[in-house]
């Protein structure tokens, strides 16, 4: 069995810290072999390949996709710095593997989309909460219940670790960064959302750690193609205290099923425990190297295709937070009727 031959582009944090730990496993087994390493930092780029030890490191990704034989590519860059790094990776016929979220200009999105349909690529956006096995567990028990309504709390504690993660402007605010995580959870729990409604606390010069400009509260509302409602609160105003609050909760008709990474519990009973603590980048590398090497793109439980609605959702929220809380079809931002694009200026959201 040859092994899948993978590039990277973009080694900062979540590649480092997540998708090359998750990945080891199958390097270690023979069934990957890193080939190539992309980074438009040289300093960072040779940093890392002393760690992890590709075959070759690049400054230019079109160069790297020219010259390494690659079955596959991890995209893994800041959403705002998108250019064609996903366009000639699938025009090359190379899967590809797109780090969360994969824009802020859902028009690009929509490009991308389009290409990665004709190349006919296996795709996958980085939404690794869908592999952990809690969740095929409540998939399960969703088959034999109505699901009516659905809730996510996330109160985030400390103080954002990268420049970009703390400003509006550059990753569309911890909503459309971070719960976006979440907020694809619940579409594979209930299926796609259709309309989108949101008020945000925002935050005033001065308050919070700097450089941050995100708004204090996401407060966000969704209607889902079944009839299903949900209602997702996200904050950010934990910043020196050590608490926090991640919840998922899924209302059917006489059941109450709370999810987590770890167990399920329904009607206050555990019904699913992890023996040991899942880790999702690596049951997600393992699918999408298994999808490469089949060459089936029907294998990937979220595939760029699929990922479009979660990426609308969460940036229809920014679009009605900045219209004061205006009902949002997610079907017209997708074609252009309805926009939302990063601030420009300070980088604050528009407030109504």
């Amino acid at each position: 069995m040859k092994p899948v031959r993978l590039g990277f582009i973009g080694l900062g944090h979540i590649s480092t810290h997540a998708h090359l730990p998750g990945l080891a496993p199958l390097i270690e087994a023979g069934e990957v072999v890193l080939r190539a390493f992309c980074d438009v930092s040289e300093e960072n780029v040779k940093k890392q390949a002393e760690v992890f030890k590709p075959g070759a490191v690049y400054t230019d990704h079109r160069a790297m996709l020219e010259k390494e034989g690659l079955d596959a590519v991890y995209v893994c860059i800041p959403p705002t710095l998108h250019t064609d790094e996903v366009l000639t990776t699938v025009e090359k016929g190379v899967a590809v593997f797109v780090e969360k979220p994969q824009t802020l200009d859902l028009a690009q999105a929509v490009r991308f989309d389009a290409a990665v349909r004709k190349a006919g690529v296996v795709s996958q956006v980085g939404f690794m909460s869908r592999y952990y096995p809690s969740s095929e567990k409540v998939r399960d028990l969703l088959r034999e219940r109505t699901p009516r309504h659905a809730q996510v709390q996330l109160f985030y504690g400390g103080k954002p670790i990268r420049y970009w993660t703390s400003r509006y402007e550059l990753c569309g605010g911890s909503f459309v960064e971070n719960t976006i995580h979440m907020v694809d959870l619940l579409r594979y729990f209930l299926g796609d959302i259709t309309l989108a409604s949101a008020f945000y606390v925002a935050r005033r010069p001065g308050e919070g750690p700097e450089p941050m400009n995100l708004p204090h509260v996401y407060n966000v509302s969704y209607r889902f193609a079944s009839g299903a409602t949900a209602n997702c609160t996200t904050s950010r105003v934990l910043t020196n205290v050590n608490a926090s609050r991640r919840e998922v909760v899924i209302v059917s008709d006489d059941s109450l099923i709370e999810w987590s990474g770890q167990k399920v519990v329904e009607n206050g009973k555990t019904v699913y425990e992890a023996a040991e603590r899942p880790n999702p980048f690596a049951l997600q590398a393992r699918a999408f190297v298994e999808a490469v090497r089949a060459g089936d793109p029907g294998r990937m439980r979220s595939s760029y295709a699929n990922g479009m609605n979660s990426l609308a959702a969460v940036l229809g929220a920014n679009a009605s937070a900045e219209r004061g809380g205006q009902v949002v079809a997610l079907d017209d931002l997708i074609a252009g009727k309805v926009t939302w694009t990063p601030p420009r200026g300070d980088g604050s959201p528009r407030n109504p």
